[in-house]
């Protein structure tokens, strides 16, 4: 994960096209799942926030929520969104791999982390990929549960460069043109975006975001050196899937046993 600013320009075309609804559907997936399981986390911390989609559901559930994230352009909509739902929400412009140093009172704050938007596989290198998982384990309370989405290779197989369009209205046109490298496991994805402003003329805009395709075993192995337990493994109806069974996205829930 670079520091380029991606998802600055992107940010308003983002919440114009509803992205961050996905996110949203899994926070309530994830307190579906905890709740099955007597587990009503207070404290939560949404890492790669975005425009706020699964942190504001976390909150609206009566989480105390902290959405991290480190796009200013994102953040600026995540607060606003706040602010009109009426949420007293915490938001901090952070680099989720450098999370320690956000704010060393964080230790051990957090019942509940999560991490979704296929946000780990913006992780394009193993120690970028550890040092997030560290940092998730110092936040965690004992016993509590990180659960984050991955694109699997599955996924990534599907990258076939061919111009995908995911979204049209009378005034704004979103595609992505997708390719993957099976050989260095990079998946590249170019979003245009086309936008008609006041004056009937379009504007366009474009971005580009590289993601890794990590194995299921690579993540399970970094968990494990993190003091992460694995503990379930789901689909995006929240079905338990079974080791050998990787749809697309795959959701893993871990635990924190013991600090």
């Amino acid at each position: 994960m670079d520091t380029d600013p991606i998802y600055d320009a992107y940010a308003p075309i983002y919440e114009r096209t509803g992205r961050d609804r996905f996110g949203a559907y899994l926070a309530h997936l994830t307190l579906t799942w905890l709740r099955a399981r007597q587990v009503e986390p207070r404290r939560a911390l949404d890492l790669a926030c975005g425009t706020g989609g699964a942190t504001l559901a976390l909150a609206a559930a009566g989480i105390s929520t902290t959405g991290v994230d480190r796009s200013p352009a994102m953040l600026q909509i995540a607060r606003r969104r706040a602010q009109d739902v009426g949420l007293a929400v915490t938001f901090v412009a952070a680099d989720m791999r450098y999370l320690e140093n956000v704010a060393s009172a964080y230790a051990g704050c957090f019942e509940l982390v999560t991490c979704f938007g296929d946000s780990i596989n913006y992780l394009t290198d193993d120690g970028d990929l550890r040092r997030v998982f560290g940092g998730i384990q110092r936040a965690l309370s004992p016993g509590g549960y990180v659960v984050f989405d991955v694109n699997t290779e599955a996924a990534f197989a599907r990258w076939d460069e061919s111009d995908l369009v995911v979204f049209e209205s009378d005034d704004c046109l979103v595609y992505n043109r997708l390719a993957y490298n099976p050989a260095t496991r990079l998946g590249i994805g170019r979003i245009v975006w086309f936008v008609r402003g006041n004056n009937t003329l379009w504007q366009r805009g474009e971005e580009m975001h590289i993601e890794r395709a990590w194995s299921d075993a690579e993540i399970q192995h970094a968990l494990a050196d993190a003091g992460l337990e694995l503990v379930a493994r789901l689909d995006v109806t929240g079905r338990t899937l079974a080791e050998n069974d990787l749809p697309e996205r795959l959701i893993m829930v871990a635990r924190l046993t013991g600090k």
